[in-house]
């Protein structure tokens, strides 16, 4: 991988080095399943259920994401997420909506990243 564009994807919040050894340094490995990951539908279902207070889905859909996004290296983003999920385990909610923000605002920033490659 180029540095301009490893450069690129650590400043987007990516651990690129961990995750290409993760893909056996396999780049277009990687790329594949990177470019898949604005499709998934469970940061859309993390969102909704976030926003209607269920628990239960928010922590189901929370928890798949967040091992999408760790096998993904999507650190940035993730760093954010897992308090949030922790949360969701203990069917605690205080401060989560103002999380949610947060999470957002560092997802839609690596999703914008990924676009662009």
């Amino acid at each position: 991988m180029d540095k301009e564009l490893k450069d690129k994807l650590v400043e987007c919040g990516f651990d690129v080095d961990t995750t290409l050894q993760r893909f056996m340094g396999n780049e277009t490995l990687y790329f594949k399943f990177l470019k898949k990951l604005p499709a998934d539908q469970n940061y859309k279902a993390f969102i909704e259920a976030v926003e209607k207070e269920d628990l239960e889905a928010a922590f189901r859909s929370g928890h798949t994401l967040k091992g999408v996004m760790s096998n993904l290296g999507v650190d940035g983003a993730l760093k954010a997420l897992v308090p949030m999920v922790e949360k969701l385990r203990a069917n605690e909610t205080a401060g989560l909506q103002e999380e949610l923000k947060e999470f957002q605002d560092r997802y839609e920033k690596a999703i914008v990243c990924i676009e662009s490659l």
